[in-house]
């Protein structure tokens, strides 16, 4: 639900002089528990008013595109958010750049072949499927790594498979191996949409209602019981061959071809707008890495607030795209695992023909997009470098 200073913020015009709910009022709205005159209240409530400032200052923008407010993540510190980000990219050990179309177990048709391109709508949206209704909440855990993999996986299913299915996100977290540190150190330490992926292609993945999420619970990583030799100390798979773009397909040998018809899937070429764009209308929504630092006060918009230079460090699920007629502006849709923020659990981002040429550099590949001795700096292309790492599953088509 909208908060009131939220839905005031939306009007034109009203933007600095409206307050926000007082923090007693905002402890009450989003259950929290500090005890009023405590080091914690005091603390928590100071973060609370510098972040409620920086939102009537970003709403003080002449033709702002976006509106920033309150929301459950205010009060969060900035160590928080980091964490709650979690997820820190997937270039390996290679130059900054993921290699040519690479397959181990040969090759199916990819989305960068332009002999059989077709034109493409003005807009698309995912919204309507089942999978696309559920909006996770990841918690504190840095898990959107697995997150944006398991919701991949379900869109696509449905899809192709014209049937509905969970994929659990728990079992992600607890078993997919991580021993290069790419993206963090496993679980809710941050992982990779790669290594997700390259996990449920061999091993296949448990239903949600079988392998619950538990962090809400626990808050906490869980043993890796399906898979034990999978979990802490395993070593991943060849990863030059796992971080490569191309279509990575499946042999009869892996579990996911005959458990759920999923053939494999496809690390989109890097930095290329066409390809995302065909990807999404002729497959379905696709697993994307962002600068997502500057969403923390997003409510609602056309969000233009990242700068060239950012660091990639979250992992969610492009949906769709469209134009705005309203303020004359072409836009990317996200769905973000964030539960009840933005536009119902989405934001749009600006979306430009030119995004292929809108590049910055990531300056902090360790933090935000790093294996271990993986590269310096890498290029990051359109807003929020929403170009840079972009990977879809793939699916048989049902009769």
């Amino acid at each position: 639900m909208v908060s009131l200073f939220n839905l005031l913020l939306l009007q034109v015009g009203s933007c600095a002089a409206v307050g926000a709910p007082a923090f007693a009022s905002f402890i009450q709205q989003y259950s929290r528990e500090y005890i009023e005159g405590s080091e914690e209240y005091e603390h928590r409530r100071s973060i609370y008013e510098n972040r409620v400032k920086e939102a009537e200052s970003l709403n003080s923008r002449p033709r702002r595109l976006w509106t920033a407010g309150v929301n459950h993540l205010t009060d969060w510190t900035d160590e928080e958010l980091r964490r709650l980000r979690g997820w820190k990219g997937g270039a390996g050990k290679t130059n900054g750049m993921h290699g040519s179309v690479v397959s181990r177990h040969g090759h199916s048709t990819s989305l960068r072949q332009k002999g059989r391109a077709s034109p493409l709508p003005d807009q698309i949206s995912w919204a309507n499927l089942n999978a696309s209704s559920i909006i996770h909440n990841q918690g504190s855990c840095g898990s959107c790594w697995a997150v944006a993999a398991s919701y991949a996986l379900e869109a696509n299913h449905e899809i192709h498979q014209k049937t509905s299915r969970t994929f659990s996100i728990q079992e992600l977290v607890s078993c997919v191996p991580n021993t290069h540190n790419c993206g963090g150190t496993g679980g809710c330490d941050g992982a990779t949409v790669d290594l997700a992926m390259d996990y449920v292609l061999k091993h296949g993945l448990k239903d949600s209602t079988d392998m619950p999420y538990k962090w809400p619970y626990s808050g906490s990583d869980h043993e890796c019981s399906e898979n034990p030799s999978l979990g802490e100390g395993s070593h991943d798979d060849d990863l030059e061959q796992i971080v490569a773009s191309g279509v990575h397909s499946a042999s009869n040998t892996h579990k996911a071809l005959s458990a759920f018809g999923m053939t494999g899937w496809e690390h989109l070429p890097q930095n290329k707008y066409e390809p995302l764009m065909r990807a999404l209308v002729e497959k379905g929504p696709v697993a994307i890495s962002v600068a997502a630092t500057p969403w923390q006060s997003y409510t609602a918009g056309i969000f233009d607030g990242c700068e060239p230079d950012s660091v990639i460090d979250h992992a969610v699920v492009l949906v769709g795209y469209g134009n705005d007629d309203k303020v004359k502006e072409k836009y990317w849709t996200i769905q973000n695992s964030w539960g009840d923020w933005g536009e119902d659990g989405r934001i749009r981002i600006l979306r430009r023909d030119s995004d292929e040429t809108e590049c910055g550099i990531d300056h902090q590949p360790e933090v935000g997009t790093g294996c271990d001795g993986g590269p310096k700096q890498v290029t990051v292309c359109g807003m929020c470098g929403i170009l840079y790492d972009t990977i879809v599953p793939l699916f048989a088509d049902s009769d």
